[in-house]
């Protein structure tokens, strides 16, 4: 990332990685009623599915076209390096096991095996 063009557009990306991060949090915890807030969850899950989805874009086509790359710069550090949190999903993580084990272990355990196995299955299906 030698050129500063391509820095701009990824603090630009990553400002609205984070304002969607926001907005679709909150759209989830508004809809969804229950003791537990899930947009963090949400939220981090989509974020690992499209991170994976991107890996799987640039493994395939970063020999057949090198802006791959700066667009792997761009999206993934820059929007979904914003848009996705680990350390609300760690306070929550915490809030929710001091809320009682099993429902920390839901929510952590959950969004772990999720965002894995959604990661996973963003890269197979950006390979096709």
């Amino acid at each position: 990332m030698s050129q500063p063009w391509i820095f701009i557009l990824a603090v630009v990306a990553g400002g609205l990685g984070a304002l969607s991060r926001w907005w679709l949090g909150a759209l989830v915890n508004n809809h969804v009623h229950t003791s537990m807030r899930w947009g963090t969850f949400v939220v981090n899950v989509l974020a690992c599915f499209l991170d994976g989805l991107l890996a799987g874009l640039v493994a395939h086509f970063l020999a057949a076209w090198t802006g791959m790359a700066v667009l792997d710069s761009i999206i993934g550090t820059g929007f979904l390096g914003g848009f996705s949190t680990f350390s609300t999903a760690s306070v929550e993580g915490f809030q929710n096991f001091r809320a009682g084990a099993g429902r920390g272990l839901l929510y952590v355990g959950g969004m772990l095996v999720l965002s894995i196995g959604l990661c996973f299955a963003g890269y197979f299906l950006g390979l096709c």
